[in-house]
């Protein structure tokens, strides 16, 4: 069975093309994203919530 890492991150969300690209790293980096959570803030940042296997951890 894997093991999960979890990570949450502040992801701008105010300019289409910076978020696709954000998330587009992060997806390069093993991390899935899982969901957004909140609302966008006054500054166009939300939370997003990331996960991806732990490298040879395996129960």
């Amino acid at each position: 069975m894997a093991c999960w890492e979890y990570d949450i991150k502040s992801v701008r969300m105010d300019k289409v093309d910076k978020t696709k690209e954000d998330l587009n790293q992060m997806g390069l980096d093993g991390w899935e994203l899982v969901k957004f959570v909140g609302q966008v803030d006054d500054d166009g940042m939300s939370n997003a919530f990331f996960k991806r296997v732990l490298d040879g951890a395996n129960i």
